[in-house]
């Protein structure tokens, strides 16, 4: 790979890594509060606390693990790597939705 290809990648990283870092601050910020908080594009917001909370930050730091893993695949382009990225991804899901269902019911 050229040195020009691999510079325009690397600047375009520094939004997505600009925006993993806020989002990692906030998740951290939430779960040292006891809460997680979800808004929708209607202006609905959405909080949770306790159980449910801590399932749904740690269903958003395992979204943070989802794209690490996949930026992993995109250097080594291993079959395992994206195995592990699917599953973080089900995983991840499953713990986002599962906070969200138990907090709001």
């Amino acid at each position: 790979m050229s040195k020009r290809p691999n510079f325009i990648f690397m600047a375009g990283m520094i939004p997505v890594l600009f925006v993993v870092g806020l989002l990692l601050f906030l998740t951290f910020d939430n779960l040292l509060s006891g809460r997680a908080v979800y808004g929708d594009k209607f202006g609905n917001a959405f909080e949770v606390e306790g159980v449910a909370a801590i399932l749904v930050n740690l269903g958003i730091f395992g979204v943070i693990g989802w794209l690490g893993s996949y930026l992993a695949f995109l250097v080594k382009r291993s079959p395992k790597l994206m195995q592990f990225h699917r599953a973080v991804g089900v995983v991840s899901s499953v713990l986002i939705a599962v906070g969200l269902f138990y907090g709001l019911s």
